[in-house]
């Protein structure tokens, strides 16, 4: 497959860095995926056999929280960021990022009322967001 290279220079951003936040959108759909898992109520199941005490619950159930915690926020972020970029093509720019899907299947799937190369361009955009916005991140933590 022959991909154009994106120049992301006037925005600051390496080749390799756009490389590492492809790869932090690519984790979405299984964020959004663990995510539902650990938020789907599930049945109480009761029996007759005994099971051992567990003294660790409040740790687990902190963990559980804590990771649902990081999950939300990883998705928020890519969400609110493509949102920023273009809050009409915001599920499109994220579906572009996140799923790897190309513009003209975007555009025969949706109703995408911009040419390609605005859209590309939006795209860049939310790279550029995203990069600003975890670089904050990162810098309080």
């Amino acid at each position: 497959m022959n991909k154009r290279k994106l120049k992301f220079d006037d925005l600051e951003i390496s080749g390799k860095r756009y490389k590492e936040l492809c790869g932090f959108c690519e984790q979405y759909p299984e964020w959004k995926s663990q995510l539902y898992e650990f938020t789907a109520l599930k049945a109480v199941q009761y029996n007759d056999n005994p099971k051992p005490a567990n003294h660790n619950v409040a740790d687990s159930t902190g963990q559980i929280v804590m990771r649902i915690n990081s999950l939300r926020n990883k998705i928020d972020l890519i969400e609110r960021c493509a949102l920023m970029a273009d809050e009409s093509i915001a599920k499109y720019i994220i579906r572009s990022a996140c799923y790897e899907e190309s513009y003209e299947y975007l555009n025969c799937m949706g109703n995408l009322y911009i040419g390609r190369s605005a859209f590309y361009e939006k795209r860049r955009y939310f790279f550029y967001l995203l990069d600003l916005e975890k670089k904050k991140r990162d810098s309080e933590t």
